[in-house]
């Protein structure tokens, strides 16, 4: 080969280096629960392996070493681009995405798969054209199982052992529920809730489940876990990027990210179902006693949930969305999706 051919093959393999660089896009995803969290090694982690595996390693999913921004500023740090990629609980999106607070209302969900897919198909069939996630891309959307009321001391079964006591909670309608009820609440963000449990300024908490409650490590303060039937709220997330950085990766490369993501993503929350499953036997196994809220208790929030429905229903209206038909909808699709 002479030197003229050999000139022109190191340019057109310089060139295709040049292209293969270009086409590889790493995104630095933010975790503001714990690494170990098994929401981040059991259904985040094991998704984000699989994007790279699938895009041959063209997109690359990383994650900071510690959290980055708060709870609440997930979607604002995105949007600036002081990281990439997060989830981010919808009570702190309440003024911002009210749509998907949906999975937020009483008696609707079965567990985190069902409630999961179910999120996903109501927010594409009705949801959609309402743009509310415009300044990121949204990836997923997703729920944990709803979570019980720990007592930590005496079990709260009813009204009357609600009264003038003070609980602990995530913010939304878990929340105003029991405050409807006559406790006295503390709301923080989940991952803060350790230190007022712990801290004994509070005589019960609500607000998540029993596998949050171990991974925050605040399950060995309750001495009974009183279940709500049909469950008061289940707390839900959005799983989103930075726009910039998503028009960054190929088209063909976006469309096996999104294979995967969606209502493939929110599928993988059945490990969690399974995870909370084995905690509630373990948890029963060291004598904590489950028992179901009784009558009176269950009638208050039943009164307060009505409430909150036809608050949402009028919301949806406000953004041209059947309210009635996409919680029918929701509701369905929980039942079909929970096994």
């Amino acid at each position: 080969m002479n030197i003229k051919n050999l000139l022109g093959a190191g340019v057109l393999a310089l060139a295709a280096v040049g292209t293969a660089a270009q086409a590889e896009t790493k995104l630095l995803f933010n975790m503001f629960m714990a690494p170990q969290d098994p929401f981040n090694t059991l259904v985040l982690k094991p998704w984000a392996e699989d994007v790279i595996k699938a895009t041959d390693g063209r997109v690359k999913i990383d994650f900071a070493p510690a959290s980055m921004a708060s709870p609440q500023a997930q979607m604002d740090a995105v949007e600036k681009g002081v990281f990439d990629g997060a989830y981010m609980y919808h009570g702190f999106l309440q003024g911002r995405v009210k749509l998907s607070q949906i999975a937020h209302l009483p008696f609707i969900n079965v567990n985190a798969k069902g409630s999961s897919i179910a999120l996903w198909r109501t927010y594409e069939k009705y949801f959609a054209d309402a743009n509310e996630y415009k300044d990121v891309q949204l990836l997923s959307l997703f729920t944990f199982p709803g979570g019980p009321i720990y007592g930590m001391s005496d079990p709260v079964k009813s009204t009357a052992d609600l009264d003038g006591i003070k609980i602990y909670s995530v913010a939304g309608n878990v929340a105003d529920m029991l405050t409807a009820t006559g406790a006295g609440v503390v709301v923080a963000p989940a991952a803060r809730s350790y230190e007022i449990i712990s801290g004994g300024t509070v005589d019960a908490f609500a607000g998540y489940p029993l596998y949050s409650a171990t991974a925050f490590h605040t399950a060995q303060y309750a001495k009974a876990v009183t279940d709500i039937p049909g469950q008061m709220s289940a707390p839900s997330f959005a799983l989103f990027v930075n726009k910039k950085r998503w028009q960054a990766i190929s088209e063909a490369d976006r469309k096996i990210v999104m294979d995967l993501s969606g209502e493939a993503f929110a599928a993988r929350l059945e490990a969690i179902d399974q995870l909370e499953a084995k905690l509630r036997k373990d948890v029963a196994d060291q004598g904590i006693p489950f028992i179901e809220a009784d009558e009176s208790l269950m009638t208050a929030f039943r009164t307060y949930g009505k409430k909150l429905r036809g608050d949402w229903i009028t919301t949806a209206a406000e953004l041209d969305v059947d309210g009635e038909a996409a919680l029918k909808f929701y509701e369905q699709e929980a039942k079909a999706n929970a096994q």
